[in-house]
């Protein structure tokens, strides 16, 4: 009974540390090298390409960036990112460097802190409802005279807008 016991307990702790091998190993949810071609949304958690017409990312002055998935789950960890699971470093405005998204027409990188965004039109992104950026106001001014919304700048984004588009 007991060479059982010793048995089961060597077995349970090596099944532990195998798992803790696996979590431990397991992909980076959080902030990447500024070169990364691949990361993890800290929001939707889904893998990121950087060239995906619709990513998100965030630079930052330690030569670190945070991947979104689209540009509604950037602005949604950019007011309010006391929400999710980062290091502290990535949630202080005042680290980062620079924001780039994608403007919707010409799948160009753009600087978010420069570009416009449609709120609220009838068009969505590829998971639904979503922040179109722009490049310049008066192709945004264009889209919402077609497909209705709001424009706004990157500082009139609030985090009530940002998950009212998730609800």
């Amino acid at each position: 009974m007991a060479r059982l016991r010793a048995s089961s307990i060597v077995l349970i702790l090596l099944l532990c540390c195998v798992s803790s091998l696996f979590v431990s190993c397991g992909p980076t949810r959080g902030a990447v090298k500024s070169d990364s071609a691949f990361g993890y949304c800290p929001v939707c958690e889904m893998k990121v390409k950087q060239t995906d017409d619709w990513a998100a990312e965030i630079y930052y002055t330690d030569s670190k960036k945070l991947m979104f998935e689209s540009p509604g789950d950037m602005l949604s960890f950019y007011t309010s990112p006391k929400y999710f699971h980062v290091d502290d470093v990535y949630k202080d405005k005042s680290k980062i460097d620079k924001i780039l998204v994608k403007d919707y027409q010409t799948k160009q990188a753009t600087d978010a802190r420069q570009a416009f965004f449609v709120y609220k039109s009838r068009v969505g992104g590829p998971m639904g409802a979503d922040f179109l950026p722009f490049g310049k106001r008066e192709d945004a001014q264009s889209f919402i005279s077609a497909n209705g919304g709001t424009l706004l700048t990157l500082d009139e984004v609030t985090g009530e807008m940002a998950r009212d588009l998730r609800n």
